[in-house]
């Protein structure tokens, strides 16, 4: 083996994966607290959104997949093997972002990441169905399940974030929009005001609240409705909105007003169109669910993983020693028994 095949082991690839995550929680945590901090020691008002974070985690998402891609390869083939997958994943890469078949540097980086870590992992758990029995199969699909809900959650959150679509048009009540936004149009159906909340000052109630109601055609065609409300607070002196999302299976639809007009009966309407954002749920789901199911398999196991730790190597050697310890002691036992039977016949 050579100097560099021996890198490429499991406990070296595991160690590069811690490594690369704690890096990847320190970037997101420094984001995190910069405005905090801000606030605190200046009492500036700072808000960090995708353009912080995005360029500053890419670096290190992209090493934690690779790691964990060779790190499911490392022990189930040879180091040689695993050296060239490793040349041919990063070959892959690099060639499908020359290409950029999607026309978006991160998109083609997170599919070209993301679909050999899948194949490897399904790749793992095939071994482990037809390998492994008992405790050792369960504990495995158990930690595969969180590997693959892990770059589910990663894919989600390339793809939403950078292939979201969102505009902002003005609708007119009781009339179909003009402009289309994607595949999507609004139809205001009607706009009704009310007051609510307890008297304020000179006003009768503390809040004003407009309800908005529209029809969604997709392609031209009515799918479904729904509504929005425009609330002015006269007690706090402030203007805020609901939010209408309706979560479909490939995309989630977000509409909500901008401003709006009551005597021309006209909205200005935002909406955000975010597709992929269910692979960012499912893998939380299905990372939550290995968990779980970890956490069962190691409390109702305790044992049986204790014996598993043991390497079939070892005990082989168990066996041979246990058999040349017997074997010692019956030539010592025909020995003392022979000295007997001599002594006695003088």
């Amino acid at each position: 083996m050579t100097g560099k095949e021996s890198l490429f082991t499991t406990k070296n690839t595991i160690f590069a994966a811690v490594i690369a995550f704690i890096l990847l929680a320190m970037v997101v945590m420094t984001g995190m607290m910069t405005p905090l901090l801000a606030r605190i020691l200046s009492g500036t008002e700072l808000s960090l959104g995708s353009d912080y974070f995005n360029p500053r985690t890419a670096l290190p998402t992209v090493l934690l997949i690779m790691i964990l891609t060779i790190c499911l390869l490392v022990s189930s083939v040879r180091p040689r093997s695993s050296l060239m997958a490793t040349a041919a994943f990063l070959l892959l890469v690099v060639s499908v972002v020359a290409i950029s078949p999607f026309s978006n540097t991160a998109v083609d980086m997170a599919i070209a990441l993301v679909i050999p870590a899948l194949i490897a992992t399904a790749y793992k758990i095939w071994l482990t169905v037809r390998d492994k029995k008992g405790y050792g199969r369960y504990r495995g699909l158990s930690a595969h399940l969180i590997h693959l809900g892990i770059l589910c959650i990663l894919l989600g959150v390339v793809l939403s974030s950078n292939m979201k679509i969102e505009d902002s048009a003005v609708f007119e009540t009781g009339k179909m929009g003009a402009g289309n936004i994607q595949d999507y149009t609004l139809k205001i159906t009607s706009m009704a005001s009310r007051l609510e909340g307890e008297p304020y000052q000179d006003r009768q109630a503390s809040s004003y609240i407009t309800r908005i109601d529209f029809d969604i055609y997709d392609q031209n065609r009515y799918k479904r409705s729904g509504s929005v409300e425009y609330i002015t607070d006269f007690k706090w002196g402030q203007t805020y909105t609901t939010t209408y999302i309706h979560r479909g299976l490939t995309e989630e639809l977000f509409i909500v007003p901008r401003a709006l007009d009551e005597e021309t009966g006209e909205v200005d309407m935002y909406v955000r169109i975010v597709p992929f954002i269910n692979l960012l749920w499912g893998g939380i789901y299905m990372m939550a669910l290995g968990i779980i199911a970890l956490l069962i398999v190691e409390h109702r196991n305790p044992r049986e993983s204790i014996a598993t730790v043991q390497s079939p190597g070892r005990e082989k050697d168990l066996a041979f020693f246990e058999k040349r310890y017997e074997k010692i002691m019956e030539q010592e036992l025909r020995k003392l028994r022979s000295g007997k039977s001599g002594g006695g016949s003088t």
